[in-house]
């Protein structure tokens, strides 16, 4: 297994240093996908090509449960979280690629969760159904549920600005505001669940709290820039401060993520997890950029800083799953190999470009690089797409939870935002090149003024480069406020090039200066435009390369241990190169 690469940073020569007084700090990276954040956006168009065929053309949506190969192993079953992540991940995949068959399917699965899933008597949505939706599943709701069937509406709005989605989520808000938000000024807060009627709101917790502000809050925001969604997300700052981060100092590790109402903490949950962790300070991050509340960052730093020390993997890189926070121990669930967990590395990955952002402390891009490449090394799937759910420690298989792609909690969600949000960050941030998206407006009877802000970062800094409607240059747009205005009754197609400007340059190193190497084989150079040399521990032995999805692209012999292949005739991309029982992944540029 590939062992953690080193991490450098470039201020060893005088110029440099004076380079970094003037005009501020410079960084050296490694990463393949912060030398070509390109590659990401591949990665997203995979995944979204692997959930394309789950997808239910007769009753819409997605199916839920999914195995390793991409095929559905349940039919009879959709729910809610799953399928609002899954029409989350294709609008993004459709925003990062253009491709507007993946934001058809999207919006047939938030038609599915909004006709079938919404409770007419009681309010707030059901958590399942069966397959066509004429019986969803009644019992207790929690604010985890009705917070994530917004995610996928949010990202839908982001991305068309239609006029039914908005209804939608309008619906939806009201629902949470009479229901589970809890207005006594001493304990306010989102309630945790209640029952099926949406009576007796009871319970805070993580859950409740920060996932309202990822699934809606913050991105509705960036979208309107309405002062309401501000003055939510305000409260549930203080009451990540107050509350999560304020139990640190009765934890050995994390934070409690369980409360009553009156927000005591509750004893009898002792579980800890690294991602949840790691998204508060995403959170507290985000928030910051907006008010540029200094408490909340040095809260941010706190937390990220408490999963560096006790629960990150500093040999292979990426944050372990889940503790006990009383007494440090990890929990191992029957396995004797330590763990990790796909959207938690995600968390990592996001947590930490936000904070190097902010700080311009290295440690935490050295994270988001670390926990990026083992992401994309062990928990991408080269032979059938997608990602994993779990690897251990090292990136191998762990055999006692099985390979399946989909459930009730994993869907399209986590790697495509991984993609998202790592192709902006590093194109940005660390590139500093324009960074384009799609969208697709819907059409309107007045005049509108459409606020443009994909991702948090710099505001004052980020300015939109250019335009384009429908394949023609659009010039009607402010760069600096980037608000776009569309004319009455026109629709369309529109792409926006993001740009950053007087930022600190970032040097990013290419890794073709040295070898990938597993333990049977090395490769030179990775990435390749050409020729890919490789050495092996024996000769005379069959190869394979097989591009993301696994299908076969070029097979062969090599005939001595020090070989080579022409790669040439590959399209620019990530491929993997299987050798015997290793495989190993390159880059074709």
């Amino acid at each position: 297994m590939k062992m953690k690469k080193l991490y450098s940073i470039s201020i060893s020569l005088i110029g440099v240093l004076i380079n970094t007084c003037l005009f501020g700090q410079q960084v050296q990276v490694t990463s393949p996908y912060f030398q070509n954040p390109e590659l990401l956006i591949d990665f997203a168009d995979d995944c979204a090509k692997f959930w394309s065929g789950v997808h239910d053309p007769t009753y819409g949506g997605f199916y839920t449960f999914v195995n390793k190969e991409g095929n559905a192993t349940n039919t009879s079953e959709k729910h809610l979280v799953s399928l609002s992540r899954d029409a989350y991940g294709m609008t993004r995949a459709f925003m990062l690629t253009g491709n507007e068959e993946y934001l058809q399917m999207a919006s047939s699965s938030l038609d599915f969760i909004d006709n079938h899933l919404w409770d007419e008597n009681y309010g707030g949505w059901h958590r399942s159904s069966n397959r066509s939706g004429s019986s969803p599943r009644t019992g207790d709701k929690t604010a985890f549920d009705q917070h994530y069937a917004l995610l996928g509406n949010a990202a839908f709005y982001e991305a068309t600005r239609s006029s039914n989605t908005w209804n939608v989520i309008e619906k939806g808000l009201d629902h949470m505001n009479e229901v589970y938000w809890d207005d006594r000024t001493e304990y306010l807060g989102y309630f945790h669940k209640t029952n099926t009627q949406s009576e007796n709101p009871n319970g805070k917790s993580f859950n409740s709290t920060v996932d309202a502000i990822t699934t809606h809050l913050y991105p509705l925001y960036l979208t309107t820039g309405d002062q309401q969604y501000l003055d939510r997300l305000n409260i549930l700052k203080s009451n990540m401060i107050e509350y999560l981060v304020g139990s640190m100092d009765q934890s050995v590790i994390g934070f409690a993520e369980e409360f009553d109402s009156e927000w005591n903490i509750d004893h009898s949950q002792n579980r800890t997890i690294m991602g949840h962790v790691l998204k508060t300070a995403w959170c507290l991050g985000r928030i910051h950029r907006i008010d540029q509340d200094n408490n909340a960052i040095n809260a941010a730093e706190v937390l990220i800083d408490d999963v560096l020390q006790n629960g990150y993997d500093h040999i292979y890189g990426g944050p372990f799953k889940d503790y006990d926070r009383t007494n440090g121990q990890m929990m191992m669930y029957g396995i004797s190999d330590k763990a990790k967990a796909w959207w938690q590395m995600e968390q990592a990955i996001t947590s930490g470009f936000i904070l190097f952002d902010i700080t311009k402390d290295e440690k935490y891009l050295q994270m988001t690089e670390e926990s990026l490449d083992f992401f994309m090394d062990y928990f991408v799937d080269p032979t059938y797409g997608e990602i994993y759910a779990d690897r251990a420690q090292n990136g191998s298989k762990i055999p006692q939870w099985g390979e399946d792609k989909g459930n009730d909690w994993k869907a399209a969600y986590h790697s495509i935002e991984t993609a998202y949000y790592a192709y902006l960050y590093s194109q940005l941030l660390l590139k500093q090149e324009g960074a384009s998206l799609y969208y697709n407006i819907e059409a309107s009877n007045t005049e509108r003024e459409l606020l443009m802000n994909p991702l948090a970062i710099d505001f004052d800094k980020l300015k939109i480069q250019s335009v384009s409607l429908n394949g023609e240059n659009f010039t009607d747009f402010n760069r600096d406020t980037r608000i776009v205005t569309l004319p009455a009754n026109v629709e369309g197609k529109l792409k926006v090039t993001y740009i950053m400007e007087g930022l600190a340059p970032i040097s990013v190193i290419d890794p073709l200066s040295s070898p990938t190497v597993t333990n049977n084989i090395s490769i030179f150079p990775n990435p390749t435009k050409d020729v890919l040399f490789i050495e092996s521990k024996t000769s005379n032995t069959s190869y394979r390369v097989l591009n993301i999805l696994g299908n076969l692209e070029m097979s062969g012999t090599l005939n001595k241990l020090r070989d080579q292949i022409n790669v040439s005739s590959l399209k620019s991309g990530i491929y993997f190169l299987q050798v015997d029982d290793t495989t190993i992944r390159f880059i074709k540029e």
